[in-house]
């Protein structure tokens, strides 16, 4: 049977029981279970009944604590999915996305207003927005985009397609004026979206 390789996994988390393989490059033995000890795909060798991890390049990987930047690829329930361009301002061309809480309404996530209690997202598909990275747990990169200097960085008109800019708590069309309560990021619209290379 040919070998078969998985899905990502981040250093630590739980790959297989040793009962079932046994340990191989960029693993380790934790309590009866076996572990990466790298970032990278799990590699299933069934003949030998061995499992390793093909590890990625560490360089390639964000770190806690990196600002980041991406474009919002896909909204699921009260999260959305980011894609990563730029790392602490250098082009980053890995492919890797992020996760982030995509809700908003008294700078605690949530509209509580007195008629609409409901959950209301402030991002849609295509926004481009900057965060900083606050874990690498459960196979994925968290991030967190509430600060003045994080949020949203560009946006099209809802309505229209055209240039925004930032208004008060949102930003505002300026060909139809439609307005869009966002997470603003304090440099909305500047030139930082520009990655250094």
């Amino acid at each position: 049977m040919k070998n078969k390789t998985s899905g990502m996994v981040f250093p630590g988390e739980y790959i297989a029981e040793i009962e079932e393989f046994q340990g191989g490059n960029n693993t380790f033995t934790l309590d009866g279970t076996i572990r990466s000890s790298a970032m990278g795909k799990k590699e299933y060798d069934f003949k030998r009944r061995a499992i390793k991890i093909d590890a990625v390049n560490s360089l390639e990987i964000p770190k806690i604590g990196d600002v980041v930047m991406g474009y919002v690829e896909m909204l699921f329930g009260s999260m959305i999915s980011v894609k990563l361009f730029s790392i602490n301002n250098k082009l980053y061309k890995s492919g890797l996305s992020a996760i982030a809480s995509a809700r908003t309404g008294n700078n605690k996530g949530w509209n509580r207003d007195r008629y609409n209690r409901k959950p209301k997202s402030i991002y849609r598909n295509g926004d481009i927005i900057r965060g900083q990275i606050t874990s690498l747990m459960n196979s994925s990169i968290h991030l967190a985009v509430d600060g003045t200097n994080f949020g949203l960085l560009y946006s099209l008109c809802l309505n229209c397609c055209g240039d925004t800019v930032k208004i008060d708590n949102g930003i505002k069309c300026i060909e139809c004026s439609a307005y869009e309560e966002k997470r603003v990021a304090s440099d909305y619209g500047t030139s930082s979206l520009k990655s250094k290379h």
